[in-house]
């Protein structure tokens, strides 16, 4: 599935909800999405939680969601291609730009 901004525009609740959505399409389904945005949140969500269908919810994945890949282009450029952490410890000016720690 092809996402282009899917949260662009609204308020953090239903954001929220776009976001958990299609995490439950990918976790339920074994669906591949391609997410296009902007907000780095959503894919800290993407990376960092699961559907856990059996509970019906969100859970928290221990070690992370291993095949979330981030990618950043500058002026229709690839300039980065890895995991969040990868993402989040680049010292590269730019990266850094879009890449904030979340706590």
């Amino acid at each position: 599935m092809l996402f282009d901004s899917p949260t662009a525009g609204l308020d953090p609740i239903t954001a929220f909800r776009i976001v958990a959505l299609i995490m439950r399409q990918r976790d339920t389904r074994n669906t591949t999405s391609l997410i296009v945005t902007h907000r780095r949140q959503d894919g800290h969500l993407l990376a960092n939680w699961r559907y856990d269908p059996q509970q019906a919810k969100l859970i928290r994945s221990s070690e992370g969601h291993q095949r979330v890949r981030f990618v950043v282009l500058r002026e229709g450029r690839l300039v980065f291609e890895g995991s969040e952490e990868e993402l989040v410890s680049s010292t590269d000016a730019y990266i850094s730009k879009f890449a904030p720690r979340f706590g």
